[in-house]
């Protein structure tokens, strides 16, 4: 799984980032260069690089073109969107999940058959799976929201939401 800043960055300021890493630890976490380096500059450098991830340079010779694909479909500029477009290309040339939550680029992602899911899938598959409370999930929510994570549900409405998007909590205990 290869994770970007959007993901990231409310986890690891709510101080949470090793909760989303054990939501999906069955799987090798990865993240590239670019994407660290914004994360630095929002000072989240030392939370990420404690967390363990695997950092990846998106340099090799597949990877640049794959890049340039992505440098367009993701929209990226100067500004905006290049850590995006690094995820996007490691994940299309290695076969990887993308963990990204901005919406335009996990549609683009899916539209292009790159596996790209967001933080809200991973806690709701952790529900669905047993390895989170209900409850639980709902309280990371809104710690996560309450670090700056823009998701289109609360803790509160997450069991609604999911069920809109096709990842019902209905038959669980306790529903």
């Amino acid at each position: 799984m290869i994770w970007d800043a959007s993901a990231v960055n409310p986890a690891a300021r709510a101080d949470r980032l090793d909760v989303l890493i054990d939501l999906a630890s069955s799987c090798r976490h990865v993240m590239t260069a670019a994407v660290v380096e914004e994360l630095a500059r929002h000072g989240l450098r030392q939370n990420v690089t404690d967390c363990g991830f695997e950092i990846v340079h998106v340099d090799g010779l597949t990877e640049i073109v794959a890049l340039a694909r992505w440098v367009d479909r993701a929209g990226a500029t100067e500004d905006h969107n290049r850590g995006e477009a690094t995820v996007l290309a490691w994940a299309d040339v290695h076969g990887a999940t993308a963990m990204i939550d901005d919406r335009d680029a996990r549609i683009a992602a899916q539209r292009s058959g790159v596996r790209a899911h967001g933080t809200l899938w991973l806690i709701i598959r952790a529900v669905i799976e047993g390895r989170l409370s209900e409850k639980s999930a709902a309280r990371l929510v809104d710690t996560l929201r309450d670090s700056g994570a823009r998701y289109p549900t609360d803790g509160a409405r997450l069991h609604v939401w999911a069920r809109d998007v096709g990842m019902s909590f209905d038959g669980l205990p306790g529903r």
